[in-house]
């Protein structure tokens, strides 16, 4: 026995010695190392691995150093997946003798990580392992004939990951940090994750387990969370929950994803070119199922609430949004209520089903999703059903609703009706380019619009109808009627996008506006308040304010009574002495124009006030605003008067008000006479209606001599 002993012991010191050296021969070749590393990860991912420098130690226990490690990319074009300055890592001595590379407790510094999708379809995170081929001895080597290692890592350590994506397929790009990450047992069952992300003022924190991953087994389950914080306070929660069998082959997916945040605009932290909107409590939970590429949702459950979407549709928040569906092929429910303005509605109905929605990219111009949706206010309601696709959509919409007040400067309805059908015949087209002239080239149909009443900005309409026709990129509504004022109105909008500029046309026979709108639409500073009456047609083309206003054509009618006029705009016409603060009473107002050639050539202007009566022509340059202004202003003195020719010239934000020669060159100044016998409204509001009907203006008032005084003294008439 103890000769056995001692054989025994001899043979374990001589074995221990032979293996021994072999080991520290080989630990000590750094290059035959390193040869092996780069065939050891060619062969598990079909990429090319190159490193600068290699250092091997064997006390105080066998360790690595490796720098300037470089990973190819899937297309090997220079541009590598992966670059690292510096890597450490504790490596295993036994699993040499089965040319097996284990490394231990691995440690990547400030790792450089490039991840592209490209245009084809490759993508960096897709490897394909070279295939083993066996020798006739049975023992396995690679095509070259050399003998194969396989390499192992069972505890990964990254700090300062610097990771960019990049993907050609869905045109998406972006960046983060990964602050630090912890893997351990990456070569077992059950991989522990524990990783930070950062990007910007917000971090992500992801922690749980997988299945094996080095290799990847044949079904690979997952328990991941994820926890987000914005600026240090806790944002949103996550998980992914389930499994992927065969996820290097057919990837059959069955999966349980969700998360929440307490407000949307956080995640803008995370995604900075998503613009997300004011939101809260939005959650998100699906199943999703499929297999290969294309992972499909099985059911979907989304909640949120006061989410602000006014950046698509003005002064608009969605106070509750539910949407729902449980399985592929059920139809997925919405509830949305909100509000428009002041306007409470909700909006309730089916849009398809999951399976269609969720359809692969190529498949989606095939899908033909029915709609049908319901616009509520209280009892009253619209409702619209068609079908939806990314080529040809189609949509009916009919019903009522008992109030419409948008807000702000938008008119309110009441009993508002509506009755039509749209056709779109590429939808995808409308959905990325959305201007109005895009909506208008891209949809064709006819809608009859009803009102009991309209009110914007003081203004009332009852009986409010059109027809409105939209074909061959032409809005048409005519005809415009409505009652107002105490007279029939009517009128005829036409917008043209089919050519290069787009094309208006406008006719009222007569039609009342609230004069600050028409002010703001004509790009003027608010000088008369009131109503306007307009009457008359023109036309005009252009994509900006400047040039549909340079471009107008035709003639216009305006005239205004019972209205005010400031005390700014008196000086501007007459000179800064007028002493007129504050706004002054207008009898009546009217106009008369005609436009050509950029000029708005005035054959008539007047205005009568308990002070001042005017009359004048000239033009006004519409693109330059040059003045050339000839006016009369009488001021009223009791039963009496006193006038003078003005000429303005200059500019309508820099007038030039002078005194005006007579025809035989001379000033004058006229004083006296009896202006109380003639009413100068009728005339001047007929010439300006083109002789439509319309209100008289007020009777005239007792005058105030003093106050007339003070204007004759500022025009410089008397001492």
């Amino acid at each position: 026995m103890r000769l056995k002993w001692k054989i025994g012991l001899l043979a374990g010191a001589a074995v221990l010695a032979l293996g021994g050296g072999t080991i520290i021969s080989a630990t000590q070749d750094a290059d035959w190392l390193k040869t092996r590393l780069a065939d050891a990860v060619e062969s598990s991912t079909g990429r090319h691995l190159t490193i600068g420098q290699l250092h091997v130690w064997i006390l105080p226990f066998p360790w690595v150093e490796a720098k300037n490690v470089k990973l190819s990319s899937v297309a090997e074009d220079g541009v590598n997946m992966l670059d690292i300055g510096q890597v450490r890592a504790r490596l295993a001595l036994l699993p040499l003798f089965s040319h097996r590379i284990a490394f231990e407790d691995v440690s990547l510094i400030s790792p450089q990580v490039q991840l592209r999708r490209l245009a084809d379809g490759r993508a960096d995170w897709h490897f394909t392992p070279q295939e083993r081929q066996s020798s006739i001895g049975g023992s396995s080597s690679s095509s070259s004939g050399k003998m194969h290692w396989n390499l192992t890592v069972s505890d990964l350590l990254l700090t300062q990951a610097q990771v960019a994506w990049d993907d050609a397929v869905h045109h998406r790009s972006g960046a983060f940090q990964i602050a630090e990450g912890k893997v351990k047992g990456l070569s077992g069952n059950a991989p522990d994750f524990d990783v930070k992300l950062r990007k910007g003022a917000g971090q992500l924190a992801l922690t749980g387990q997988t299945g094996p991953l080095l290799p990847m087994s044949a079904q690979l389950p997952m328990q991941l969370r994820i926890s987000l914080t914005v600026n240090g306070h806790p944002a949103g929660l996550a998980h992914i929950d389930g499994s992927i069998t065969d996820p290097q082959g057919q990837k059959v997916y069955a999966l349980q994803i969700g998360g929440s945040v307490a407000q949307l605009r956080d995640l803008n932290v995370f995604f900075p070119h998503a613009n997300l909107p004011e939101g809260r409590n939005v959650s998100v939970d699906m199943a999703v199922g499929g297999q290969g590429a294309q992972p499909a949702p099985q059911s979907l459950h989304v909640r949120a609430e006061n989410v602000d979407v006014g950046a698509w549709l003005p002064q608009a928040a969605l106070t509750r949004v539910v949407i729902d569906t449980a399985g592929p092929t059920d139809p997925v429910t919405a509830q949305i209520d909100g509000q428009v303005g002041a306007q409470v509605l909700s909006l309730r109905g089916t849009v398809g089903t999951m399976q269609q929605l969720a359809a692969a990219p190529e498949h989606v111009a095939q899908q033909i999703v029915p709609v049908d949706l319901t616009l509520t206010q209280g009892e009253s309601s619209i409702h619209g059903t068609g079908t939806l696709s990314a080529g040809a959509s189609a949509l009916d919409v009919h019903g009522q609703l008992a109030h419409v007040v948008p807000g702000g400067d938008l008119p309110a309805a009441n009993d508002l009706k509506v009755d039509g059908h749209i056709d779109v015949a590429d939808t995808a087209s409308v959905v990325r380019h959305h201007a109005v002239s895009d909506v208008l080239r891209g949809a064709r149909g006819a809608m009859d619009v009803q009102a009991q009443s309209v009110n914007w900005q003081g203004v009332t309409w009852a009986h409010v109808s059109t027809h409105a026709t939209l074909q061959n990129s032409r809005l048409t509504l005519e005809p415009v009627q409505a009652e107002g004022n105490g007279f029939q109105q009517a009128g005829r909008l036409v917008y043209d996008v089919a050519g290069a500029l787009p094309q208006i046309e406008l006719a009222a026979h007569p039609v009342f506006l609230p004069l600050p709108v028409v002010e703001r639409w004509l790009g003027l500073s608010s000088s008369l308040s009131g109503t306007v009456q307009l009457v008359g047609a023109v036309s005009t083309q252009g994509e900006t304010p400047e040039d549909r206003r340079n471009n107008l054509d035709g003639h216009l009618g305006v005239s205004v009574v019972d209205g005010s006029i400031s005390g700014a705009a008196i000086r501007t016409l007459l000179g800064p002495q007028v002493p007129v603060k504050g706004k002054m009473p207008v009898r009546c107002f009217g106009s008369h124009m005609q436009f050509a050639q950029g000029n708005a050539n005035i054959d008539m202007l007047g205005l009568e006030t308990p002070f001042l009566v005017l009359h004048g022509h000239g033009t006004v340059g519409l693109g330059s605003q040059v003045l050339d202004m000839h006016l009369s202003p009488r001021v009223l003195l009791g039963g009496a008067s006193a006038s003078s020719d003005v000429a303005v010239t200059g500019t309508l934000s820099d007038p030039k008000p002078r005194m005006d020669p007579a025809y035989e060159g001379r000033y004058g100044i006229s004083i006296g006479g009896n202006d109380g016998e003639g009413d100068n409204c009728p005339s001047m509001l007929s010439a300006a209606r083109e002789g439509v009907a319309g209100p008289d203006a007020p009777q005239k008032k007792a005058g105030k001599e003093g106050k007339v005084m003070n204007m004759l003294r500022g025009l410089g008439l008397f001492q």
